[in-house]
């Protein structure tokens, strides 16, 4: 991975922005649907994008962008719907809130001395959810983001920092929590499945819990760099992308992770199911790789601007970008 678009968009998800920003409202932005945008989410018949400067946009169509009034210019790097109600997280430790559907947005969590931003959310029903972030960030709520609550997980670390940590909780528990959060991970996404939460984040990190991340149980895989997503597929098939290329699968029968030639260095970002046949990545410097079957088709975007995220949307793949939305190929 070179130094450039990769990196640039890693600082932006973990460089802490200032306490003042988040005090003020979002402001009118006429190219906003051309700006930096993290995550977008399908909530009924529209669609929800996130970006920087607090950015919240909406779309009926998948075409024509509106800007809502958001009371934060924090950075938005996840955004998550269930029903009217959805989420959105970011930087300053910041959680907003929607009851419509979108249309107007409130502050539920703010906590800029945290100096890390959120990454990614979802929630489990309307009162229950979890939010994560860099340095081990892992926020909880069961009363609809009312109040979180902070809970440290020793499952995050490798198996060596855990032998450590366990002999160290017998000796001094304060000292222990004051060590666990020092060594987390970034947890850089976090999906559900049914029953089933999955997570992955850096340092070979995929996880899974049965009991909305109460507990969670670290995945084997034989590579230890970053992991930027992780979904369970139409088809029931587990994906996780990372850095550099790297993607895997989950073999069910050998119970075993396989790595797949994705056909370039390009670190991918995001997962979108298309059908129970087909899934498509997205990743850095445009990469979009086509999954069907044992068949892996690499394409590169003409532009060659990182692609974070997308949705299936009106039979098209609509993704966010580092210059905004984007219109894909056509899913089939």
């Amino acid at each position: 991975m070179k130094l450039s678009l990769a990196s640039a968009v890693i600082a932006v998800l973990l460089a802490p922005i200032s306490s003042v920003q988040a005090a003020q409202s979002s402001f009118p932005a006429p190219l906003v649907d051309q700006s930096l945008l993290l995550d977008i989410a399908q909530s009924g018949e529209q669609l929800i994008a996130v970006g920087e400067r607090g950015h919240i946009i909406r779309s009926t169509d998948g075409q024509a962008w509106q800007q809502m009034d958001v009371p934060s210019t924090s950075t938005l790097t996840g955004v998550y719907f269930i029903g009217q109600q959805g989420w959105a997280v970011g930087h300053d430790f910041v959680i907003l809130h929607t009851q419509n559907n979108g249309l107007d947005w409130e502050i539920q969590h703010f906590a800029p001395e945290q100096e890390r931003p959120l990454l990614d959310v979802v929630f489990f029903n309307q009162n229950e959810g979890i939010a994560i972030g860099a340095y081990g960030a892992f926020l909880r709520t069961e009363d609809g983001g009312k109040s979180w609550s902070n809970e440290l997980h020793a499952e995050f670390v490798n198996q060596a920092d855990q032998d450590y940590l366990n002999e160290l909780r017998l000796e001094d528990e304060a000292f222990y929590k004051e060590e666990l959060a020092a060594i987390l991970p970034h947890l850089n996404s976090v999906s559900v499945s049914g029953n089933e939460v999955y997570l992955a984040g850096e340092a070979g990190l995929l996880a899974m819990s049965s009991d909305k991340g109460h507990t969670w149980k670290r995945m084997d895989i034989d590579y230890h760099g970053s992991f930027f997503n992780i979904a369970k597929t139409e088809s029931g098939d587990l994906i996780a992308t990372g850095l550099r290329g790297n993607v895997f699968t989950y073999n069910n029968e050998l119970q075993n992770w396989q790595a797949v030639d994705a056909g370039s260095s390009a670190s991918m970002n995001g997962i979108v199911s298309v059908n129970e046949s087909r899934t498509v990545l997205l990743g850095n410097n445009g990469a979009v790789v086509t999954m069907q079957g044992d068949d892996v088709n690499y394409k590169q975007q003409s532009d060659g601007q990182a692609l974070i995220n997308g949705v299936l949307f009106n039979n098209q793949i609509i993704a966010v970008s580092v210059d905004g939305i984007k219109h894909l190929q056509q899913a089939r």
